[in-house]
C-alpha cells in the first residue's frame, strides 16, 4: 500500500517548490545561469561619465524613465538613459515587503504566476510624455510584479515606448512579450541587459546597448 503523504510533508514539498525558481531572487549577484532581482553593478563608479562616451539625445523631446530595482544594476540603466535623453526619472515603488524568508518566496511567487502587485502612486503620468523608457529586472525568470502593475495601470496611456530588460542572461525576448500583454503596447525598441555587461570589460557592450536606444529618438 501507497502511504498517504502527511500534512507536514505536503508543506514541506510546496515549500520545496516554490523555493527553487526563487534562487534568482536575490538582490545580490546571482550565480551563473541565474537571474539577479538588481544586482550590484561588477564596474562599480569607476566609468567615465556617460554623457563623455555617447552623444546625448537633443531631439527636443519629453522622455520619462520608469524604472524598479532594489539593487544598482537596473538603477544605473536607468540612470544613464535619463541622463543621455535628458528625460526624467519615476522609480516605482513597491508597498508589499519582501524582507525575510517569506518575503524571499513570496517574490519569486508572484513573479511565476504573473502577480500583480501593490506601488505607490506614480509621480508623472506617462501620456504627458513624448516617449516613454521602462526598465525592469528579473524575477524567476519572468517580469518583476512592481512592473508589471505599473504597466497595468498605464494601459492605454503609454505613448512610443522602449523596454529594457537587465537579467543575469533571460532572453529580452521573453520578458518584453510579458511587458506588452500588461500594457498593450508594443515597444518601438527593446535592450536586454546582461550580467557581464556591467564589467569594465564589457563596457563597449553596455555603450552599444544604450547608444540603440538613444538612436532610435534622434
Amino acid at each position: 500500500m501507497h502511504q498517504i503523504p502527511s500534512k507536514a510533508h505536503l508543506v514541506l514539498l510546496l515549500t520545496l517548490v516554490l523555493i527553487l525558481p526563487l534562487l534568482s531572487c536575490q538582490s545580490a549577484p546571482a550565480p551563473k545561469g541565474k537571474d539577479v532581482v538588481s544586482g550590484a553593478s561588477p564596474a562599480g563608479n569607476e566609468m567615465p561619465a556617460i554623457k563623455d562616451e555617447i552623444a546625448p539625445l537633443a531631439s527636443g523631446k519629453r522622455v520619462l524613465v520608469v524604472f524598479f530595482s532594489q539593487g544598482s544594476a537596473t538603477r544605473r540603466v536607468a540612470d544613464d538613459l535619463a541622463s543621455l535623453l535628458g528625460a526624467d526619472s519615476d522609480p516605482i515603488i513597491e508597498l508589499k515587503s519582501r524582507q525575510g524568508f517569506f518575503g524571499f518566496i513570496s517574490a519569486g511567487a508572484d513573479s511565476s504566476m504573473g502577480k500583480a502587485t501593490p506601488i505607490a502612486p506614480a509621480l508623472r503620468d506617462p501620456s504627458a510624455y513624448d516617449f516613454v523608457v521602462v526598465c525592469t529586472p528579473v524575477w524567476a525568470w519572468h517580469l518583476a510584479p512592481p512592473v508589471r502593475s505599473w504597466l497595468s495601470q498605464a494601459r492605454g496611456k503609454l505613448p512610443e515606448c522602449a523596454y529594457v530588460v537587465v537579467s543575469a542572461n533571460t532572453a529580452p525576448e521573453k520578458i518584453v512579450a510579458m511587458m506588452t500583454t500588461a500594457s498593450g503596447k508594443e515597444p518601438k525598441v527593446y535592450v536586454g541587459f546582461v550580467e557581464k555587461d556591467f564589467t569594465v570589460e564589457s563596457r563597449s557592450t553596455y555603450l552599444a546597448k544604450l547608444e540603440h536606444i538613444v538612436d532610435r529618438l534622434r
